[in-house]
């Protein structure tokens, strides 16, 4: 590892410093490393009175997933078939826009059994699977599907015309908790899916084969002309289809994070979801999600009462179907929207039951825009009765979910409020085809966004965490004559109480006017009803590094590697007193991750500071 020498600094190529003179030269009393200890120091007393949400940097879902090679290319040697049946490629339009679905073509007059197939090895023990398949009539209104292992399986018939099933027919002793079914997917698509539980084998086989009737195996051939047409087969080790995943050499198999639940009283060591990264304690004040089904879009209909309206109201802007996504949360609850109207954006969603007062509101949901022709960057529009509005543009951020919030003010009062997505780049290729995936809607009253809460039939309010260190628990490690406070934080804002963004405070005694006080912004001392305090040159509400120091002259403070003055005065001679972290009892909470606290028993030179801030 190379090292750098600068001044009395030597640091390392991951940048943390080895050996500098100005940093402490003691050891803290009090060090409480949340992000990479991920526990509470057994002196802090914890409470929040509800459950609540956050990620643990561990804890994954499968989420998408396609065991099938070349899903949507039937002409590749991935596919064996028939001897009298060939695949012409990109032959017509795919459900997707594209123009990527493939021919069946029988090759003879004979009859015979056509058919296309695809072996997948699986371990030795039982499995749920389920297979799917787009399919669309031409010459031929039957598909016939076959799931087998070489000895048993079970062959089925959908009727393409009707978007109906047809008969089963057993091959051995069959599969197992076996369920089939056909839905519409636009354009004379059909979605066809098989669920089934394996036995013992280690092999799948499926095959997929044009039919001219019910339970027909055998059927006379047409030379040179469409069978059926076929796009997008999947093979998921799940229960039920998800969202089409295309393959090309490869299977797809995929993990996401999913969002955890804390109990009541249970601190939250939060992580980013995307890079893993431990972003330490979450300290949030108390909010309430207004609307009453927030995860499970899957209620809302024409009919209201979920919270949602969507359906028909909205129908000439979008489609949906539900279920069809991998959600944050790991259930299959994500609801899937594709454009229906001329037009490179629109309304999806529309809260219903709510009234909205004259007040500021946040709204959020999560976003899956998957990569798809033409749509280069996406954004949102969040409106209130058409009156108050804001947006979010240019969003690429593709192919994983992505929690999207905006803020609006209210003027008066409102009765709905409409979601609206759009892609923002050139218009798609495939002639206004865009799809999303949406899941996880929260609209609280406040100017920012805080943790999911979760809702299902009414509102809900996730309580204040709360922290703090009292009685013989603060007297182990605060000194009476000095002191040095030190923290790191994530973005902090401004809570809904009047006085937020406390990081760290301190009452040095039982007289709640004394105080020594952190925030992101200010470093102050109060006594009786006079203070004094340093005000930060650099605004620190994104995020960084900020101390203070004390003694009986007075104290000093740096932020961001800055010294930002000192002040000289005579502070309240302390005899017991309680730390608060994240909030200073009525003053509110700072809304932020907290990485680090540190308390060291010694006014730390004022080098020290600028040194221990320093990124």
């Amino acid at each position: 590892m190379a090292i750098k020498v600068s001044g009395t600094e030597v640091i390392s190529d991951d940048k943390r410093i080895l050996n500098n003179e100005s940093l402490p030269d003691i050891r803290p009393s009090l060090l409480l490393d949340f992000a990479n200890s991920k526990t509470l120091d057994p002196r802090i007393t914890f409470t929040r009175g509800s459950t609540a949400t956050y990620y643990d940097g561990k804890t994954t879902a499968k989420a998408e997933e396609n065991l099938l090679k070349y899903s949507q290319e039937f002409d590749n040697a991935a596919w064996g078939k028939s001897a009298n049946v060939t695949a012409t490629a990109n032959s017509t339009t795919a459900p997707d826009g594209t123009t990527t679905a493939d021919t069946l073509v029988e090759n003879d007059t004979a009859a015979n059994f056509y058919y296309f197939y695809q072996t997948v090895t699986k371990d030795s023990t039982a499995k749920s699977y389920t297979f799917s398949t787009y399919a669309k009539q031409g010459s031929r209104s039957w598909a016939m599907i076959t799931i087998y292992d070489g000895t048993n399986g079970n062959r089925y018939w959908f009727d393409l015309a009707t978007v109906a099933t047809g008969a089963t027919f057993t091959l051995g002793s069959g599969f197992s908790n076996i369920s089939h079914s056909i839905s519409d997917a636009g354009n004379g698509w059909c979605r066809l899916e098989i669920n089934f539980t394996t036995l013992t084998g280690t092999s799948i086989i499926n095959f997929v084969a044009p039919a001219s009737a019910d339970n027909t195996q055998t059927i006379t051939g047409v030379v040179g002309q469409s069978a059926i047409y076929i796009w997008g087969a999947q093979l998921e080790q799940r229960d039920s289809a998800t969202a089409y995943t295309p393959t090309t050499s490869s299977p797809i198999v995929k993990y996401q994070p999913v969002l955890q639940t804390a109990a009541s009283g249970e601190a939250r060591f939060d992580h980013d979801p995307v890079t893993g990264e431990s972003k330490g304690l979450l300290i949030e004040e108390a909010r309430t999600n207004l609307v009453t089904h927030s995860g499970d879009l899957n209620a809302a209909t024409a009919n209201t009462g979920y919270g949602w309206v969507f359906g028909s109201t909205l129908s000439s802007f979008f489609s949906y179907i539900p279920a069809q996504k991998i959600a944050p949360d790991g259930t299959q609850t994500g609801v899937e929207f594709v454009s229906t109207a001329n037009t490179s954006q629109g309304l999806f969603l529309r809260t219903s039951g709510i009234t909205f007062a004259a007040a500021t509101y946040t709204a959020s949901i999560w976003v899956y825009v998957p990569t798809q022709t033409g749509v280069n960057n996406w954004g949102m529009t969040i409106d209130l009765e058409d009156n108050e509005s804001t947006t979010v543009d240019n969003v690429t951020s593709f192919d994983q979910w992505h929690r999207i919030s905006l803020t609006v003010t209210n003027s008066a009062a409102r009765s709905f409020m409409d979601f609206n997505i759009r892609y923002n780049s050139t218009v798609p290729d495939n002639d206004d085809f865009f799809k999303f995936y949406v899941w996880g809607a929260q609209v609280e009253e406040g100017s920012f966004p805080t943790s999911y809460i979760p809702t299902s039939g009414s509102t809900v309010t996730r309580a204040g965490d709360d922290v703090s260190i009292t009685g013989s628990n603060f007297s182990s490690f605060f000194s009476n004559q000095a002191g040095t406070i030190y923290c790191e934080y994530g973005q902090i804002h401004e809570g809904n109480s009047v006085i937020g963004e406390r990081l760290v405070t301190v009452y040095p005694s039982s007289n709640t006017t004394v105080k020594y006080n952190l925030e992101g912004y200010r470093a102050e001392v109060r006594y009786e009803t006079a203070w004094d305090g340093v005000n930060f040159n650099n605004e620190t509400r994104s995020g960084g590094k900020v101390a203070m120091a004390f003694d009986d002259t007075g104290f000093s403070a740096a932020s961001l590697g800055v010294f930002q003055g000192s002040v000289t005065r005579q502070p309240y001679s302390p005899q017991s007193g309680r730390m608060y972290i994240g909030s200073a009892s009525i003053y509110g909470h700072t809304n932020a991750c907290i990485p680090k606290v540190a308390y060291y028993p010694k006014r730390l030179p004022n080098a020290t500071l600028q040194a221990m801030t320093e990124a």
